[in-house]
């Protein structure tokens, strides 16, 4: 797998993670996101990414992986879902082409 994405330009998810992702606690996970956290299942796995910089946003945007690039949906049809700050910088783009979140 990790061969088939780097000739297709995407990055393994397997090598990213091992590389960039250490587990967290629910009580870690808690402080640092309780709106989002409070709303996983609790046996969730839950981990932190080292390629975050210290205002949240990913450095690594250009080049992440398929499991962050269907962050915060992965499996799911996308849906409205409330941002606990309008001004994060999560952008989505609704069926009618309006978007909502910050640019």
């Amino acid at each position: 797998m990790a061969e088939l994405t780097r000739v297709l330009g995407i990055p393994s998810d397997h090598q990213f993670v091992a590389e960039n992702w250490r587990p967290l606690t629910r009580d870690d996970a808690m402080a640092r996101n309780p709106f989002y956290t409070s709303r996983l299942a609790p046996d969730a796995h839950l981990f932190a990414c080292s390629r975050l910089g210290d205002d949240g946003r990913c450095t690594a945007y250009e080049e992440r992986p398929l499991v962050c690039r269907g962050y915060p949906w992965y499996d799911l049809p996308p849906h409205p879902m409330p941002l606990a700050d309008g001004e994060c910088g999560y952008r989505i783009d609704l069926e009618d082409g309006a978007g909502t979140g910050a640019d």
